[in-house]
């Protein structure tokens, strides 16, 4: 089957965005991961559990002797070595013994932790690269959608002529459909990511891979691409009229049957923003640029990948 240039073109934006996404995924991302070599960090633990272990043969062997001291001899001399020994000596000894053995403990457990959090975050870059890939060829199939959408309008008309039917119903079942669509993406991918890696639960804690998280993922994504989709065509429609939006509005044709969606950029841009700020009101966080949950410089960047990798997709209708 042979592969038409915007599917050509969507494929290697999103080997453009998957490359982006394992090369500088602390600068698209914002993401900082733990530094520190679990190895090394282990073998530490195992010197300092020889010291303790050296400290407490050589105590034992001394104590052997100390205790003969007291036990064969008598007198005040004997006496107060046998408390110095035994209440101030020994427990200096066993307290340094202790301390090697608790910071042994610890840098096994700080090793857990970078390996931990380091994996958890690997995957996280590993959905939002893959997000990103998705989004972009999800041009492609989003006009698949559309013709469809719009062939069945054509069906309809042919028993009806009302104007609600050739205006509303398509656009509305388009909307119901990409959502869906989009919405059950954003579910299944990070889901099978998630299986692949092994993470259990989210940074907030929650069960990413229960029923009722996933139901609640569909739900928040399936209503802010209905807002995407509402705030996209709402930009195209409004561009149109403003004399000074045209110019930006206006697709690029290179040719009798290629035309660039670059008219759709700064509409989609709007929408995008839009959609991030419904789910950040969905998860009752200010949805504000700048704010403490709002929208972040990293994510505008992966906008401007998405979006300007679909800009440069060819129109397939």
């Amino acid at each position: 089957m042979p592969i038409g240039v915007a599917a050509k073109v969507a494929l290697g934006g999103m080997a453009g965005a998957g490359a982006a996404g394992i090369l500088a995924p602390e600068f698209l991302f914002g993401v900082s991961y733990l530094e520190g070599d679990p190895d090394k960090i282990r073998e530490a633990a195992d010197v300092l559990d020889d010291i303790a272990d050296a400290i407490d043969t050589h105590f034992h062997e001394a104590n052997t002797a100390a205790v003969v001291v007291w036990t064969k001899s008598s007198g005040p001399a004997v006496d107060a070595f046998k408390k110095f020994w035994t209440k101030r000596y020994g427990p200096a000894v066993l307290a340094v013994s202790l301390k090697h053995r608790r910071a042994a403990a610890a840098c096994r457990a700080y090793a857990d932790v970078i390996e931990k959090v380091n994996h958890a975050l690997r995957v996280l870059c590993w959905i939002m690269t893959v997000d990103m890939m998705f989004t972009i060829g999800y041009q492609v199939l989003t006009w698949k959608l559309l013709q469809a959408i719009m062939k069945r309008q054509v069906l309809l008309l042919k028993f009806t002529a009302r104007r609600y039917v050739t205006m509303l119903l398509p656009l509305l079942a388009y909307y119901i459909a990409d959502s869906t669509a989009y919405a059950g993406g954003q579910v299944l991918l990070p889901l099978g990511l998630n299986l692949a890696g092994g993470i259990k639960t989210d940074l907030a804690g929650n069960d990413v891979r229960s029923a009722g998280h996933n139901l609640t993922v569909f739900r928040e994504h399936f209503v802010a691409n209905m807002v995407f989709d509402g705030v996209a065509d709402g930009g195209v429609a409004l561009a149109s009229k403003v004399p000074g939006l045209r110019t930006v509005a206006t697709n690029v044709k290179l040719g009798k049957s290629v035309t660039l969606n670059t008219g759709n950029f700064v509409p989609r841009m709007a929408a995008s923003t839009a959609y991030s700020m419904s789910l950040d009101a969905q998860h009752g966080d200010n949805p504000l640029p700048g704010t403490e949950h709002g929208l972040t410089e990293e994510e505008m960047y992966q906008k401007f990948i998405i979006h300007g990798t679909r800009s440069l997709i060819p129109r397939i209708f």
